[in-house]
Protein backbone atom coordinates (compact mmCIF):
# COMPACT_ATOMS: atom_id res chain seq x y z
CA UNK A 1 0.00 0.00 0.00
CA UNK A 2 1.37 3.66 -0.99
CA UNK A 3 1.66 6.00 1.81
CA UNK A 4 1.74 9.57 1.07
CA UNK A 5 2.41 12.35 3.48
CA UNK A 6 2.44 15.42 0.60
CA UNK A 7 1.13 17.88 3.02
CA UNK A 8 3.23 17.67 5.57
CA UNK A 9 7.01 18.92 5.71
CA UNK A 10 10.01 17.41 7.64
CA UNK A 11 12.75 19.39 8.53
CA UNK A 12 16.56 18.71 9.45
CA UNK A 13 19.65 20.65 10.37
CA UNK A 14 23.19 19.34 9.28
CA UNK A 15 26.39 21.23 10.50
CA UNK A 16 29.45 21.87 8.80
CA UNK A 17 30.49 18.53 8.68
CA UNK A 18 27.89 17.11 7.13
CA UNK A 19 26.32 15.61 10.74
CA UNK A 20 22.73 15.73 12.23
CA UNK A 21 21.90 18.45 14.55
CA UNK A 22 18.06 18.24 14.62
CA UNK A 23 15.73 16.11 12.28
CA UNK A 24 11.94 14.83 12.21
CA UNK A 25 11.44 11.76 12.94
CA UNK A 26 10.66 10.33 9.37
CA UNK A 27 14.32 11.56 8.28
CA UNK A 28 15.28 9.67 10.99
CA UNK A 29 14.09 6.56 10.09
CA UNK A 30 15.36 7.90 6.44
CA UNK A 31 18.54 7.62 8.69
CA UNK A 32 18.52 4.89 10.43
CA UNK A 33 17.33 2.37 7.44
CA UNK A 34 20.70 4.05 5.76
CA UNK A 35 22.43 2.65 8.58
CA UNK A 36 23.30 5.60 9.81
CA UNK A 37 24.02 7.49 13.47
CA UNK A 38 20.88 9.81 14.70
CA UNK A 39 23.64 12.79 15.12
CA UNK A 40 26.03 11.15 12.99
CA UNK A 41 27.10 11.79 9.37
CA UNK A 42 23.66 12.12 7.21
CA UNK A 43 23.70 8.60 5.52
CA UNK A 44 21.16 8.88 2.83
CA UNK A 45 23.34 9.21 -0.10
CA UNK A 46 21.01 11.57 -2.47
CA UNK A 47 20.04 14.09 0.92
CA UNK A 48 23.59 13.53 1.82
CA UNK A 49 24.88 15.06 -2.03
CA UNK A 50 22.19 17.56 -2.68
CA UNK A 51 22.97 19.04 0.91
CA UNK A 52 26.82 18.81 0.33
CA UNK A 53 26.27 20.64 -3.07
CA UNK A 54 24.21 23.11 -1.56
CA UNK A 55 27.22 24.23 1.05
CA UNK A 56 29.56 24.24 -1.86
CA UNK A 57 27.79 26.46 -3.56
CA UNK A 58 26.49 28.43 -1.65
CA UNK A 59 23.09 28.79 -3.36
CA UNK A 60 19.36 27.02 -2.38
CA UNK A 61 18.81 24.29 -4.10
CA UNK A 62 15.51 22.54 -4.33
CA UNK A 63 14.92 19.38 -6.32
CA UNK A 64 12.96 16.03 -6.78
CA UNK A 65 15.05 12.80 -5.03
CA UNK A 66 13.82 8.82 -5.58
CA UNK A 67 15.48 7.00 -2.61
CA UNK A 68 15.40 3.60 -3.07
CA UNK A 69 14.73 1.20 -0.13
CA UNK A 70 15.24 -3.07 0.82
CA UNK A 71 11.31 -3.11 0.78
CA UNK A 72 9.65 0.60 -0.08
CA UNK A 73 11.09 3.27 -2.20
CA UNK A 74 10.31 7.14 -1.13
CA UNK A 75 9.86 10.20 -3.53
CA UNK A 76 10.23 13.39 -1.60
CA UNK A 77 11.10 17.04 -2.87
CA UNK A 78 14.01 18.55 -0.95
CA UNK A 79 14.82 21.95 -0.04
CA UNK A 80 18.65 22.55 1.16
CA UNK A 81 19.53 25.86 2.13
CA UNK A 82 23.07 26.75 3.20
CA UNK A 83 23.77 28.54 6.20
CA UNK A 84 26.37 30.04 8.09
CA UNK A 85 27.52 26.72 9.70
CA UNK A 86 25.76 24.16 7.94
CA UNK A 87 22.62 23.26 6.05
CA UNK A 88 18.91 23.43 6.92
CA UNK A 89 17.18 20.73 5.00
CA UNK A 90 12.61 20.84 4.25
CA UNK A 91 11.42 17.62 2.92
CA UNK A 92 8.05 17.88 1.35
CA UNK A 93 6.03 15.56 -1.10
CA UNK A 94 6.87 12.30 1.26
CA UNK A 95 5.48 9.55 -0.98
CA UNK A 96 5.81 5.96 -0.18
CA UNK A 97 5.96 3.00 -2.49
CA UNK A 98 6.18 -0.69 -1.39
CA UNK A 99 8.55 -3.07 -3.86
CA UNK A 100 5.26 -5.23 -4.08
CA UNK A 101 2.87 -2.44 -5.33
CA UNK A 102 5.39 -2.38 -8.45
CA UNK A 103 5.82 -6.15 -9.17
CA UNK A 104 4.42 -8.22 -11.68
CA UNK A 105 0.64 -6.64 -11.95
CA UNK A 106 2.62 -3.79 -12.34
CA UNK A 107 4.87 -4.85 -14.94
CA UNK A 108 2.40 -6.33 -17.04
CA UNK A 109 0.21 -3.19 -16.56
CA UNK A 110 2.65 -1.17 -18.18
CA UNK A 111 3.16 -3.78 -20.38
CA UNK A 112 -0.44 -3.39 -21.84
CA UNK A 113 -0.76 0.37 -21.69
CA UNK A 114 2.03 0.54 -24.51
CA UNK A 115 0.67 -2.59 -26.15
CA UNK A 116 -0.05 -2.24 -29.68
CA UNK A 117 -4.06 -2.58 -29.32
CA UNK A 118 -5.69 0.37 -28.36
CA UNK A 119 -6.08 4.10 -28.09
CA UNK A 120 -3.09 5.81 -27.32
CA UNK A 121 -3.81 8.73 -24.07
CA UNK A 122 -0.96 11.11 -22.35
CA UNK A 123 -1.19 13.42 -19.53
CA UNK A 124 0.71 16.21 -18.24
CA UNK A 125 1.83 16.08 -14.57
CA UNK A 126 -1.50 18.03 -13.98
CA UNK A 127 -3.38 15.25 -15.56
CA UNK A 128 -4.49 17.25 -17.88
CA UNK A 129 -4.36 15.28 -21.96
CA UNK A 130 -1.87 16.55 -23.92
CA UNK A 131 -1.92 13.53 -26.68
CA UNK A 132 -4.20 10.97 -27.76
CA UNK A 133 -4.78 8.74 -30.93
CA UNK A 134 -7.35 10.08 -33.54
CA UNK A 135 -10.09 7.60 -31.83
CA UNK A 136 -10.01 9.19 -28.33
CA UNK A 137 -13.27 11.46 -28.77
CA UNK A 138 -12.59 11.71 -24.34
CA UNK A 139 -9.74 13.14 -24.72
CA UNK A 140 -9.45 16.91 -26.51
CA UNK A 141 -5.75 18.79 -25.72
CA UNK A 142 -6.15 20.83 -22.33
CA UNK A 143 -8.81 18.69 -20.82
CA UNK A 144 -8.47 17.38 -17.30
CA UNK A 145 -8.06 13.44 -17.12
CA UNK A 146 -11.21 13.16 -14.24
CA UNK A 147 -13.69 15.47 -16.32
CA UNK A 148 -13.11 13.24 -19.61
CA UNK A 149 -14.19 10.06 -17.60
CA UNK A 150 -17.11 11.55 -15.62
CA UNK A 151 -19.74 9.27 -15.86
CA UNK A 152 -19.86 5.89 -13.02
CA UNK A 153 -18.42 2.58 -13.88
CA UNK A 154 -17.48 -0.46 -11.69
CA UNK A 155 -13.82 0.29 -12.19
CA UNK A 156 -13.58 3.85 -11.73
CA UNK A 157 -13.03 4.54 -7.99
CA UNK A 158 -10.36 2.21 -8.49
CA UNK A 159 -8.85 4.29 -11.29
CA UNK A 160 -9.06 7.69 -9.19
CA UNK A 161 -7.25 5.69 -5.84
CA UNK A 162 -4.55 4.77 -8.77
CA UNK A 163 -3.90 7.89 -10.18
CA UNK A 164 -4.02 10.13 -7.04
CA UNK A 165 -0.98 7.26 -5.46
CA UNK A 166 0.73 7.54 -9.06
CA UNK A 167 0.19 3.60 -9.84
CA UNK A 168 -0.34 1.66 -13.25
CA UNK A 169 -3.44 0.25 -13.59
CA UNK A 170 -5.15 -2.23 -16.12
CA UNK A 171 -8.10 -2.81 -17.37
CA UNK A 172 -10.16 -0.16 -15.49
CA UNK A 173 -13.77 0.31 -17.01
CA UNK A 174 -14.31 3.88 -17.47
CA UNK A 175 -17.42 6.04 -18.89
CA UNK A 176 -16.64 9.00 -21.22
CA UNK A 177 -16.51 10.53 -24.71
CA UNK A 178 -19.68 12.14 -26.62
CA UNK A 179 -21.43 9.32 -26.68
CA UNK A 180 -20.57 7.76 -23.10
CA UNK A 181 -18.74 4.91 -24.50
CA UNK A 182 -17.66 2.82 -22.33
CA UNK A 183 -13.86 2.36 -22.05
CA UNK A 184 -10.88 -0.45 -20.64
CA UNK A 185 -8.77 2.18 -19.63
CA UNK A 186 -4.70 0.82 -18.69
CA UNK A 187 -1.87 3.19 -18.07
CA UNK A 188 1.61 4.09 -16.39
CA UNK A 189 2.87 6.95 -14.87
CA UNK A 190 5.87 8.36 -16.07
CA UNK A 191 8.55 10.02 -13.82
CA UNK A 192 12.13 11.92 -14.77
CA UNK A 193 15.81 10.68 -13.90
CA UNK A 194 15.08 12.43 -10.47
CA UNK A 195 11.75 10.77 -9.66
CA UNK A 196 9.12 13.74 -10.41
CA UNK A 197 6.08 12.74 -11.78
CA UNK A 198 5.58 13.72 -15.24
CA UNK A 199 2.01 12.43 -16.16
CA UNK A 200 0.43 9.60 -17.41
CA UNK A 201 1.01 7.24 -20.69
CA UNK A 202 -1.44 4.50 -21.40
CA UNK A 203 -3.73 2.66 -23.91
CA UNK A 204 -8.04 2.69 -23.59
CA UNK A 205 -9.64 -0.17 -25.76
CA UNK A 206 -13.65 0.56 -26.51
CA UNK A 207 -16.03 -2.11 -24.89
CA UNK A 208 -18.14 -1.77 -27.54
CA UNK A 209 -21.11 -0.50 -24.94
CA UNK A 210 -22.66 2.77 -24.61
CA UNK A 211 -24.88 5.15 -22.12
CA UNK A 212 -27.90 3.63 -24.80
CA UNK A 213 -27.07 0.05 -24.36
CA UNK A 214 -26.27 -0.16 -27.88
CA UNK A 215 -23.53 -2.57 -28.96
CA UNK A 216 -20.02 -0.95 -31.23
CA UNK A 217 -18.13 -2.56 -33.61
CA UNK A 218 -14.84 -2.49 -31.66
CA UNK A 219 -11.97 -0.55 -33.07
CA UNK A 220 -9.39 -3.01 -31.29
CA UNK A 221 -9.02 -6.57 -30.00
CA UNK A 222 -9.99 -8.04 -26.96
CA UNK A 223 -7.76 -7.06 -24.04
CA UNK A 224 -7.00 -11.07 -24.20
CA UNK A 225 -5.46 -10.62 -27.32
CA UNK A 226 -3.48 -8.00 -27.25
CA UNK A 227 0.42 -8.14 -28.60
CA UNK A 228 3.05 -7.07 -25.97
CA UNK A 229 5.55 -4.43 -26.72
CA UNK A 230 8.76 -5.26 -28.41
CA UNK A 231 11.90 -5.95 -26.92
CA UNK A 232 12.44 -2.19 -26.68
CA UNK A 233 9.76 -1.60 -24.53
CA UNK A 234 10.29 -4.27 -22.42
CA UNK A 235 14.08 -4.16 -21.39
CA UNK A 236 13.02 -0.56 -20.74
CA UNK A 237 10.38 -1.57 -17.73
CA UNK A 238 12.56 -5.05 -16.95
CA UNK A 239 15.78 -3.05 -16.09
CA UNK A 240 15.33 0.09 -14.90
CA UNK A 241 14.23 -0.73 -11.47
CA UNK A 242 17.12 -3.70 -10.87
CA UNK A 243 19.87 -0.88 -12.16
CA UNK A 244 18.95 1.76 -9.67
CA UNK A 245 19.14 -0.40 -6.67
CA UNK A 246 22.29 -1.25 -8.72
CA UNK A 247 23.21 2.65 -8.76
CA UNK A 248 22.20 3.27 -5.28
CA UNK A 249 24.15 0.31 -3.25
CA UNK A 250 27.52 1.03 -5.39
CA UNK A 251 26.99 4.75 -3.86
CA UNK A 252 26.60 3.82 -0.54
CA UNK A 253 29.75 1.76 -0.57
CA UNK A 254 31.86 4.05 -2.26
CA UNK A 255 31.04 6.46 0.16
CA UNK A 256 31.94 4.58 2.83
CA UNK A 257 28.33 5.63 4.57
CA UNK A 258 28.50 2.71 6.58
CA UNK A 259 32.42 2.62 8.03
CA UNK A 260 35.87 3.41 6.24
CA UNK A 261 36.35 1.07 3.25
CA UNK A 262 39.72 0.27 1.71
CA UNK A 263 40.60 3.35 -0.95
CA UNK A 264 40.72 1.03 -4.34
CA UNK A 265 37.19 -1.11 -2.83
CA UNK A 266 35.23 2.34 -2.62
CA UNK A 267 37.14 2.67 -6.11
CA UNK A 268 35.50 -0.05 -7.40
CA UNK A 269 32.38 0.75 -6.15
CA UNK A 270 32.53 3.95 -7.96
CA UNK A 271 33.11 2.58 -11.01
CA UNK A 272 29.85 0.18 -10.65
CA UNK A 273 27.94 3.54 -10.19
CA UNK A 274 29.20 5.19 -13.13
CA UNK A 275 28.65 1.82 -15.22
CA UNK A 276 25.26 1.65 -13.86
CA UNK A 277 24.47 4.89 -14.99
CA UNK A 278 25.72 4.28 -18.15
CA UNK A 279 23.62 1.54 -18.42
CA UNK A 280 20.50 3.28 -17.23
CA UNK A 281 20.59 6.05 -20.35
CA UNK A 282 21.71 3.28 -22.74
CA UNK A 283 18.02 2.15 -21.39
CA UNK A 284 16.53 5.23 -21.83
CA UNK A 285 17.94 5.09 -25.21
CA UNK A 286 17.18 1.79 -26.84
CA UNK A 287 13.32 2.77 -25.32
CA UNK A 288 12.77 6.12 -27.56
CA UNK A 289 15.47 4.03 -30.33
CA UNK A 290 12.69 1.54 -30.71
CA UNK A 291 10.01 4.16 -30.40
CA UNK A 292 11.15 6.69 -33.45
CA UNK A 293 12.07 3.71 -36.05
CA UNK A 294 8.51 2.47 -35.91
CA UNK A 295 7.00 3.09 -39.35
CA UNK A 296 4.10 4.95 -37.37
CA UNK A 297 6.13 6.72 -35.36
CA UNK A 298 4.46 10.28 -34.90
CA UNK A 299 5.04 13.66 -32.51
CA UNK A 300 2.06 15.71 -30.92
CA UNK A 301 2.07 18.88 -32.69
CA UNK A 302 2.16 21.75 -29.85
CA UNK A 303 2.33 25.69 -30.05
CA UNK A 304 5.46 26.12 -28.09
CA UNK A 305 8.48 28.91 -26.77
CA UNK A 306 11.41 27.94 -28.05
CA UNK A 307 13.39 30.74 -25.91
CA UNK A 308 11.31 28.81 -22.88
CA UNK A 309 12.34 25.52 -23.80
CA UNK A 310 15.83 26.14 -23.87
CA UNK A 311 15.80 28.54 -20.39
CA UNK A 312 14.27 25.00 -18.92
CA UNK A 313 16.79 22.82 -20.25
CA UNK A 314 19.39 25.53 -18.97
CA UNK A 315 18.36 25.29 -15.29
CA UNK A 316 18.19 21.40 -15.94
CA UNK A 317 21.79 21.66 -16.61
CA UNK A 318 23.02 23.84 -14.48
CA UNK A 319 24.25 22.09 -11.75
CA UNK A 320 26.24 19.91 -14.42
CA UNK A 321 27.36 22.99 -15.32
CA UNK A 322 28.64 24.70 -12.63
CA UNK A 323 30.52 21.18 -11.49
CA UNK A 324 32.82 21.53 -14.76
CA UNK A 325 33.01 25.22 -14.11
CA UNK A 326 31.23 26.15 -17.08
CA UNK A 327 28.27 29.04 -18.16
CA UNK A 328 26.01 28.47 -19.74
CA UNK A 329 24.43 31.34 -21.44
CA UNK A 330 20.91 31.09 -22.01
CA UNK A 331 17.97 33.39 -23.68
CA UNK A 332 16.91 36.20 -21.54
CA UNK A 333 13.58 35.95 -19.54
CA UNK A 334 12.13 38.58 -22.24
CA UNK A 335 12.98 36.46 -25.45
CA UNK A 336 10.25 34.29 -26.90
CA UNK A 337 10.33 32.44 -30.04
CA UNK A 338 6.70 30.79 -31.07
CA UNK A 339 7.26 27.18 -32.86
CA UNK A 340 5.46 24.40 -33.62
CA UNK A 341 6.31 20.66 -32.29
CA UNK A 342 6.21 18.26 -29.36
CA UNK A 343 7.10 20.41 -25.75
CA UNK A 344 8.88 17.27 -24.33
CA UNK A 345 10.51 16.19 -27.28
CA UNK A 346 11.89 19.24 -28.60
CA UNK A 347 13.12 20.02 -24.80
CA UNK A 348 14.54 15.82 -25.21
CA UNK A 349 16.37 17.43 -28.08
CA UNK A 350 17.93 20.94 -26.56
CA UNK A 351 18.84 18.68 -23.06
CA UNK A 352 20.95 16.49 -25.12
CA UNK A 353 22.37 18.99 -27.36
CA UNK A 354 23.91 21.12 -23.87
CA UNK A 355 24.48 18.06 -22.11
CA UNK A 356 26.99 16.91 -25.07
CA UNK A 357 27.99 20.61 -25.03
CA UNK A 358 29.00 20.49 -21.31
CA UNK A 359 30.61 16.99 -21.19
CA UNK A 360 33.28 17.84 -24.23
CA UNK A 361 33.47 21.85 -23.02
CA UNK A 362 36.80 22.63 -21.56
CA UNK A 363 36.59 23.99 -18.04
CA UNK A 364 35.94 27.39 -17.54
CA UNK A 365 34.22 28.20 -20.78
CA UNK A 366 31.14 29.10 -22.43
CA UNK A 367 27.99 27.42 -24.10
CA UNK A 368 25.72 29.64 -25.86
CA UNK A 369 22.16 29.05 -26.88
CA UNK A 370 20.63 31.19 -28.84
CA UNK A 371 17.02 31.11 -30.83
CA UNK A 372 16.29 33.47 -33.57
CA UNK A 373 14.05 33.25 -37.04
CA UNK A 374 15.86 32.27 -40.56
CA UNK A 375 14.19 31.73 -43.49
CA UNK A 376 10.50 31.46 -42.27
CA UNK A 377 11.81 29.05 -39.66
CA UNK A 378 12.22 28.83 -35.99
CA UNK A 379 16.37 28.21 -35.29
CA UNK A 380 18.01 27.20 -31.69
CA UNK A 381 21.91 27.17 -32.15
CA UNK A 382 23.57 24.95 -29.33
CA UNK A 383 27.31 26.39 -29.71
CA UNK A 384 30.24 25.36 -27.93
CA UNK A 385 34.18 26.58 -27.44
CA UNK A 386 35.30 23.00 -27.84
CA UNK A 387 37.59 21.00 -30.00
CA UNK A 388 35.55 20.91 -33.00
CA UNK A 389 34.10 18.22 -35.69
CA UNK A 390 36.77 17.72 -38.72
CA UNK A 391 33.72 18.40 -42.10
CA UNK A 392 34.32 14.45 -42.76
CA UNK A 393 32.18 13.32 -39.22
CA UNK A 394 30.29 16.26 -39.28
CA UNK A 395 27.01 13.96 -41.04
CA UNK A 396 28.88 10.78 -39.15
CA UNK A 397 28.23 11.43 -35.44
CA UNK A 398 24.15 11.47 -36.99
CA UNK A 399 24.78 8.11 -37.25
CA UNK A 400 23.46 5.10 -34.64
CA UNK A 401 26.15 4.30 -31.87
CA UNK A 402 28.58 6.46 -33.58
CA UNK A 403 30.99 8.10 -31.18
CA UNK A 404 33.87 8.86 -32.77
CA UNK A 405 36.33 6.79 -31.21
CA UNK A 406 36.16 8.49 -27.81
CA UNK A 407 36.72 5.73 -25.19
CA UNK A 408 35.39 7.59 -22.08
CA UNK A 409 32.27 5.98 -20.43
CA UNK A 410 29.85 8.21 -20.67
CA UNK A 411 27.35 8.65 -23.57
CA UNK A 412 25.76 5.57 -25.84
CA UNK A 413 26.04 7.41 -29.09
CA UNK A 414 22.38 7.10 -29.39
CA UNK A 415 21.55 10.89 -28.30
CA UNK A 416 22.11 12.59 -31.26
CA UNK A 417 20.72 10.18 -34.23
CA UNK A 418 17.63 10.04 -32.07
CA UNK A 419 17.50 13.80 -31.83
CA UNK A 420 17.40 13.85 -35.84
CA UNK A 421 15.03 11.80 -36.33
CA UNK A 422 12.76 13.63 -33.94
CA UNK A 423 13.52 17.02 -35.26
CA UNK A 424 12.45 15.57 -38.92
CA UNK A 425 9.38 13.77 -37.40
CA UNK A 426 8.35 17.87 -36.31
CA UNK A 427 9.24 18.79 -39.95
CA UNK A 428 12.62 20.58 -38.50
CA UNK A 429 15.96 18.90 -39.13
CA UNK A 430 19.30 19.25 -36.75
CA UNK A 431 22.72 19.64 -38.51
CA UNK A 432 26.13 21.06 -37.04
CA UNK A 433 28.61 23.54 -38.64
CA UNK A 434 32.45 23.18 -37.06
CA UNK A 435 35.83 23.42 -37.48
CA UNK A 436 38.56 21.60 -35.77
CA UNK A 437 39.75 23.85 -33.00
CA UNK A 438 36.99 26.18 -32.99
CA UNK A 439 34.36 24.78 -31.41
CA UNK A 440 30.80 23.16 -32.50
CA UNK A 441 26.88 24.94 -33.56
CA UNK A 442 24.65 22.80 -33.49
CA UNK A 443 21.30 24.12 -35.48
CA UNK A 444 17.72 23.13 -34.51
CA UNK A 445 15.21 24.30 -37.38
CA UNK A 446 11.27 23.62 -36.13
CA UNK A 447 8.20 24.73 -38.19
CA UNK A 448 7.28 28.72 -37.25
CA UNK A 449 4.06 29.30 -35.62
CA UNK A 450 2.35 32.00 -36.95
CA UNK A 451 -0.65 34.08 -36.05
CA UNK A 452 -3.89 32.93 -36.04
Amino acid sequence: MTVETKERVFAASIDAAGHIRSADEPILRLQHAAGGDPHGPLAVPPIASVARLARRLGVLIARPLLIGGTDHDVRIWLRAAPTADGVDLQISEWLETPHSDRGHDALRAAEIALADAGTEWRTDAQMCFVGAGPDADFAPAGSAFFDAFAGDAPGRSQLCEAVTAHRPFFSLCARGGTHGQHWLLSGHPLFDADGAFLGYHGKALPTGEDDNGAAEAPSAPAVQGVVLPDFGKRIDVALRQPLGRIVANAETISGQIEGPLRADYAGYAADIANAGRHLMELVDDLADLQAIDRPDFKVASEDVDLADLARRAAGLLSMRAADRHIRVDAPSADESLPAVGEFRRILQIIVNLLSNAIRYSPEHSTVWVRVDVEGGRAVLVVADQGHGIAPENQERIFDKFERLGRDDVSGSGLGLYISRRLARAMKGDLRVESAPGQGARFILTLPLRTAG
